[in-house]
């Protein structure tokens, strides 16, 4: 009898639900818009009632699309962007929007955890407090909102709130332990020293289970909205980031996943937990593996803006042909990437782009390679640190926008000196949450069962001659950012201070 397994893949603008077969081939898609509301500066919320309503919609439309019998659907998986902070009542239902991961209102109590529990968040949960983690939102609801925080229930993340719908139960899946801020990454348990030095009840918090892990089967009254089987097993499911790295299939110690999309993320499988205040860390989707990772928060998403602003009508296949037209070491120019502020590996909020290198003979195909370089220059910071600390790395994928340049990737594999491969799968997060979910009910005795029945679409190969110049670009790259840091202070001193001042004479539009 034919099998299935539905995944949905929650993402920052729209929701995706997948359809696959027993071999993870895709068998059909449905794909929703999600909305973003920016009530203040910093601040960043979706509603998660928009959120059940796409599954819903999605999944209906892919049972009636692909005219299989749901019972036959095996499974449901759902993976998430991380660190969302979701209150809902008794009753499971939202009291407020739920504050996403991009959301920055909370950096007055992310300082606070910093100053107050100084060595006891790094000792036990290895990440730096940060404004974007779920901890110091807590806080701020509570400081904030504290009529919210009195009614909250259960604090959930996206994903748990969507696993809560289907199956009446509530859970937080043990990929968010590390940017909780109030969980041990070592065990994926919840710390009652983190929990009492931020102030937040152990009670208002959901049971911690694997990704994999079996957390309750559609409801009755979830069948009847999503068209769903009642009984239906749903798993856990992950952050986005883990899923993908997954659905690249990467589960073992020194296997790498390059993620560049809008933030090109780094991301070092480690079959045990490290601790490094450059970088993030926490659980993998694989049991008993962990994610270290790094990047640059404006890396696919430098070449966007170099497209609309500066080219304007060149599309994104012109300026692949452009870059490549452009030869390798001609201009030396030098782009440092972190054009919005820079989380890991460097921590910086007062950062912007930097062009060094530009001469009369510089033209806008030497610029593109340069944006590209820039963001695997990144990317090189990131696994350097890594392997500094003893990992070896033995493999590197590569997924999102970038990967649809062979430019790019090329790039990437002489700037890091190493092979990198492209994953045929397209949907990599919701392939990722469906090999965890075959996992999760038996479907497939091993994750690498359906590792294997991943295809390779590319390969590529560093050049030797490309990787020693880039070796020395890369020096200056480093060394550059070193010499100007203080400088960034300095600049971010002056927009403030004259910022504010043409704001109020009306003089420019900001």
């Amino acid at each position: 009898m034919a099998e299935y397994i539905l995944s949905v893949d929650l993402g920052t603008t729209s929701c995706k639900t997948v359809l696959f077969d027993a071999d993870f081939n895709v068998v059909e898609t449905s794909k929703k818009a999600c909305d973003t509301s920016y009530p203040h500066p910093g601040w960043a919320e979706q509603s998660a009632y928009q959120w059940w309503r796409v599954l819903k919609d999605n999944t209906r439309q892919v049972i009636e699309k692909s005219s299989i019998d749901p019972a036959k659907i095996i499974a449901v998986g759902i993976d998430s962007f991380s660190t969302t902070v979701l209150p809902v009542d008794k009753e499971g239902d939202p009291l407020r929007p739920g504050l996403i991961w991009m959301d920055r209102r909370a950096s007055k109590q992310a300082e606070w955890v910093t100053q107050n529990l100084k060595d006891e968040t790094w000792e036990i949960n290895g990440n730096i407090s940060d404004a974007g983690n779920i901890a110091p939102k807590i806080m701020w609801i509570k400081e904030n909102e504290p009529d919210v925080y009195e009614k909250t229930h259960m604090f959930l993340h996206a994903n748990g709130y969507l696993g809560y719908r289907l199956t009446g139960k509530y859970s937080m899946d043990i990929s968010e332990a590390g940017l909780s801020q109030i969980c041990n990454t070592r065990t994926g348990e919840y710390s009652d020293v983190l929990l009492d030095g931020c102030g937040i009840a152990r009670v208002k918090l959901p049971p911690i289970f694997n990704c994999t892990d079996v957390i309750g089967q559609v409801t009755a009254e979830a069948a009847a909205k999503t068209g769903l089987v009642e009984g239906t097993p749903v798993i856990a499911g992950a952050m986005d980031n883990v899923a993908a790295g997954l659905g690249t299939g990467v589960s073992k110690g020194g296997e790498v996943f390059i993620s560049g999309g809008t933030v090109t993320t780094s991301n070092v499988c480690l079959s045990k937990p490290k601790y490094n205040k450059n970088l993030h860390v926490y659980p993998h989707i694989v049991p008993g593996t962990w994610i270290t990772a790094g990047g640059v928060d404006f890396g696919g998403a430098g070449l966007k803006w170099f497209k609309e602003e500066i080219l304007e009508e060149e599309s994104f296949a012109e300026i692949d042909k452009l870059g490549d037209s452009s030869v390798c070491a001609k201009s030396s120019v030098i782009f440092i990437p972190y054009m919005v502020g820079q989380r890991c590996p460097i921590w910086n909020d007062n950062t912007s782009g930097v062009l060094m290198g530009l001469k009369p003979t510089t033209n806008r195909q030497d610029l593109i390679r340069a944006l590209m370089e820039g963001t695997a220059y990144g990317s090189r910071h990131v696994l350097s640190i890594v392997e500094e600390e003893g990992a070896e790395i033995n493999s590197i994928k590569i997924t999102g926008g970038s990967a649809n340049s062979t430019t790019w990737v090329q790039i990437f594999s002489d700037v890091l000196g190493k092979p990198i491969n492209i994953p045929g799968a397209v949907d990599l997060p919701p392939l990722g949450v469906a090999i965890a979910a075959a996992y999760g009910v038996g479907a497939i005795k091993t994750i690498e069962e359906g590792i294997e029945k991943i295809a390779v679409h590319d390969s590529f190969t560093p050049n030797a001659e490309n990787h020693e110049y880039y070796s020395e670009m890369y020096s200056v790259f480093r060394s550059l950012y070193e010499n100007i840091k203080g400088e960034y202070d300095k600049l971010t001193q002056i927009n403030t201070k004259f910022g504010k001042k043409t704001k109020a004479t009306g003089d420019q539009k900001l």
